[in-house]
């Protein structure tokens, strides 16, 4: 093997070709003039041996990139595996990466380069991505074409430049975060004041009636659909035809999003992929709330009450009515819950890296699936769906 990649989610991308210099300082890097190439050199004439790091990023090529990221991901997405956990947290990392460093060396590469190749990857928090299509973080497998992984469990990593950019503090941004770490308190939720604030009322903008209300009914039918393929005895032909009449009868062939098209259009969707699509009747829930068809948003320890959520859809009888009978909530109150979400995820993902249950009785995967659909709503990061992050 004579070339590997580099993967990245870090604003200041000089970094990382300073990371790398630092690593191979033993020979002599040399950087072109416009700061994206590196060559390393080590001896000279017929011994000499060269290694060429080349930089891409998200900003000076942003066709290029974003063609390479789909690559990536739908070249994960469908990978079987046991640990369908790491998938998607390798699934996210990738919609978050905004820079690529290809390296092509001379002569294969040796164990020697590589333990540098790792200490330069330590210091930006990069992957290493493998000709067999393996990919490693912090030098352990964390995904390979097999499905295998060396990970229990594996935080995704944003540069909180990348997420704060995108933020404005205000006021009411500040006071809100001041409410929910109250709530935390009194709940007995451990919280940080590191966590940064959510955009204010003034800045913030949420997703129209319109959208929400189309994207309930897909989640919704969705979940159905999940659910009913996490049984091994469900006809599949009766469940295809089942949820045909129900996406014709609420007219939602075009409510779906790419990922969750080509989940329906399989012969028959795989256990794991089953049971993560059941999982989106918490995210379900969450748009009933937005929608006033929920009253409240209770404490998420507990799954919420699937037969209500699909009475409130069988019951209105078509899109119309489902979209009439809507009574949006406010924006402050969409807001309140995504940002006390944020923390209450943020509790959930540094008890499990501490190897600890979610504390206060947090359900952790109803905290997510909230903390997804609440994303979507405040627009965070101005993601589609099939790309919305869970940042903590």
């Amino acid at each position: 093997m004579k070339h590997c990649t580099m993967y990245v989610s870090i604003q200041d991308t000089g970094k990382i070709m300073e990371a790398i210099a630092a690593a191979f300082r033993d020979g002599t890097p040399r950087l072109s003039d416009d700061r994206n190439q590196l060559t390393v050199t080590y001896g000279k004439l017929f011994a000499k041996h060269t290694l060429t790091f080349t930089l891409m990023t998200l900003e000076s090529h942003p066709a290029e990139f974003e063609d390479m990221l789909k690559g990536m991901y739908a070249f994960y997405y469908p990978v079987e595996t046991g640990h369908p956990h790491i998938k998607e947290k390798l699934l996210m990392q990738i919609t978050a990466l905004n820079a690529a460093v290809g390296l092509v060396s001379s002569k294969e590469l040796d164990q020697d380069t590589m333990d540098k190749i790792w200490t330069a990857a330590a210091e930006v928090n990069g992957l290493i991505f493998f000709p067999s299509g393996a990919i490693l973080a912090h030098g352990k497998l964390l995904l390979n074409p097999e499905g295998e992984s060396e990970f229990e469990d594996y935080q995704v990593t944003v540069s909180a430049d990348l997420i704060d950019g995108h933020i404005l503090v205000t006021e009411t941004g500040e006071a809100r975060k001041r409410r929910s770490m109250e709530l935390l308190k009194e709940r007995g939720v451990p919280s940080t004041p590191h966590l940064p604030v959510l955009p204010g009322d003034e800045h913030a903008t949420i997703r129209t009636k319109e959208e929400i209300t189309r994207r309930a009914v897909a989640l919704c039918i969705l979940a159905m659909y999940g659910a009913s393929f996490s049984s091994e005895e469900v006809d599949a032909g009766e469940e295809k035809a089942f949820t045909a009449r129900l996406i014709g009868l609420y007219q939602a062939d075009d409510f779906f999003t790419p990922r969750e098209q080509e989940f329906l259009a399989r012969e028959r969707p795989a256990l794991t992929d089953a049971v993560q699509f059941a999982w989106m009747y918490e995210c379900y829930w969450v748009l009933l709330w937005a929608l006033g068809y929920i009253e409240e948003l209770q404490f998420p320890g507990e799954i919420c009450d699937v037969q209500t959520a699909v009475d409130i859809l069988r019951e209105s009888g078509h899109y119309d009515g489902f979209a009439e009978n809507a009574r949006m909530r406010s924006k402050q109150e969409i807001l309140d819950e995504a940002d006390l979400i944020y923390r209450y995820d943020w509790a959930c993902v540094n008890a499990r890296v501490s190897g600890e249950p979610a504390p206060a009785g947090l359900n952790d995967e109803v905290v997510v699936e909230r903390h997804r659909a609440l994303n979507w709503l405040i627009r965070y990061m101005d993601a589609d769906w099939d790309d919305v992050r869970t940042d903590t």
